[in-house]
């Protein structure tokens, strides 16, 4: 046995293909219906089930974790800390850093950083720069990491790191003017397609991932991409503005319910302790 080698399987199988009746053509599964619904049966302005949890890194001062269906990722907050430059800074530093698991696309990633994952960091924190109130902390650095566990689309990915790190900056108790949501869309044969998967965006003409704090009514930051006429956009951004404020729900309802389980665990602590005392 070669062990400086993964061995193989010692059976293999040939794959399921599926193909037409009348000819060798591949059977192409279309992306929407006549009724313009898609494959996962959500209407064109819909955003996929979330499911959200803050407080998954214990280690950490504030995590949270995130899915969008096949999209998955977590996101860990250290800080604020001291920072190590001798000289003095009136604001506090945001350092922002994204990463793709190496089995997180079809095709295996490389474990180095790639100009992908640095230009996503980027943008990352050019969101959350806004909100976060780094005057109140002089001189402190504060650490945001994300890490991409599933892709299922490169929109999706930027806007679900936006959201999940906006919600562990939180769980840290990191002031903030307010949380930051984030969606995508994109335009696929003149229309606006919410929240798309990896399938659907290898057809888009075009992509739209917009940041906003719903309450306050302010965009963070938006990028586009592909060539779009100027209705179309402004028809992307409300669409977009709109699945935020939804996203902006499910985080207040999650940070709520972590506090009333954080107020739970300290009482029935306390009646525990007074009834040793």
């Amino acid at each position: 046995m070669d062990r400086r080698r993964i061995p193989g399987p010692e059976a293999s199988v040939k794959p399921i293909i599926e193909r037409a009746d009348d000819d060798d053509t591949l059977h192409v599964v279309p992306l929407k219906t006549i009724d313009d619904i898609r494959q996962d049966g959500r209407s064109l302005d819909k955003i996929r089930k979330a499911w959200l949890a803050p407080g998954i890194i214990t280690q950490a001062n504030g995590s949270a974790y995130i899915e969008f269906q096949g999209t998955k990722l977590a996101c860990a907050v250290y800080g604020p800390r001291a920072t190590k430059i001798s000289a003095f800074s009136g604001k506090g530093s945001l350092n922002c850093e994204i990463k793709f698991a190496p089995f997180s696309c079809q095709k295996r990633r490389s474990p180095q950083r790639d100009p992908q994952e640095k230009e996503l960091s980027q943008l990352l924190f050019e969101a959350l720069a806004p909100a976060v109130r780094l005057d109140l902390l002089p001189k402190s650095t504060i650490d945001v990491f994300v890490t991409i566990l599933q892709n299922d689309g490169n929109g999706s990915c930027l806007a679900a790191s936006i959201t999940a790190a906006s919600v562990a900056l939180a769980d840290a108790g990191i002031e903030m003017l307010d949380q930051v949501a984030a969606c995508s869309a994109c335009y696929i044969d003149d229309e606006i397609w919410i929240d798309c998967t990896l399938r659907e965006e290898e057809h888009a003409q075009g992509s739209l991932v917009l940041s906003c704090m719903p309450s306050l009514n302010e965009v963070t930051h938006m990028l586009q991409s592909g060539e779009v006429t100027v209705s179309g956009t402004i028809r992307a951004i409300e669409q977009c503005t709109e699945a935020c404020s939804k996203i902006y729900l499910i985080m207040g309802n999650c940070l709520s319910e972590s506090v009333r389980r954080k107020l739970e665990k300290d009482n029935a602590l306390d009646g525990l302790n007074k009834k040793e005392g």
